[in-house]
């Protein structure tokens, strides 16, 4: 089977592979939640034809049946969101990783660069954006965590993306995935903001 970017794909909801990874990764926006999640590519089938009423509801029957038991598992878990994230930053990558502001930094700009990047940002956009904001006084750190969490709600609400959902799905992958993440990070240059 060769699935490529824009195929059409089924797992347990339809949607439409973005891109794919050198490590078979496919990055798929599905069609009901609107979210974009990576999926390894051999659990995922080509879509073909519209599915037969029974498949309809053998789908919607393991969403429903995906989606209680994401919502048991979360309940069962100690600790909120950031306490589960920090556990698993301590379990991938250790202390010192975890701990080190500067690469936090340049993760979380990476990463927030590749969302607004996936909407439709334009690198010039963002060029601008970081002169404006570079040009302006330091503001204060709680302050502007607040700031980038109301602004990531209210992005979410205006793209359909459950942000709870997104954040969650992640974690999980992210949790499947930790010999990968940490041959990735331990190619990484050292002490410098690019991922590679």
């Amino acid at each position: 089977m060769s699935i490529k970017e824009g195929d059409r794909v089924v797992c347990i909801d339809f949607g439409t592979v973005q891109s794919i990874d050198e490590d078979d990764n496919a990055e798929v926006v599905w069609d009901v939640s609107g979210c974009a999640g990576d999926v390894d590519l051999d659990r995922l089938r080509p879509a073909g034809a519209v599915p037969s009423p029974q498949r309809e509801a053998e789908l919607l029957e393991a969403n429903n049946r995906y989606q209680q038991e994401a919502r048991d598992a979360r309940a069962a878990l100690k600790g909120g969101y950031q306490d589960r994230v920090h556990s698993f930053m301590l379990a991938c990558f250790g202390e010192a990783i975890a701990a080190d502001g500067m690469e936090r930094n340049h993760r979380f700009l990476e990463e927030s660069l590749e969302l607004v990047q996936a909407l439709g940002c334009t690198a010039s956009e963002a060029h601008q954006l970081v002169d404006y904001v570079f040009g302006r006084p330091v503001g204060e750190p709680n302050q502007e965590t607040g700031g980038t969490l109301v602004t990531l709600a209210a992005l979410c609400n205006a793209h359909k993306i459950d942000m709870d959902i997104a954040g969650e799905t992640e974690l999980t992958r992210c949790w499947s995935k930790i010999d990968k993440i940490r041959a990735k990070q331990a190619a990484k240059p050292k002490h410098g903001p690019l991922p590679s």
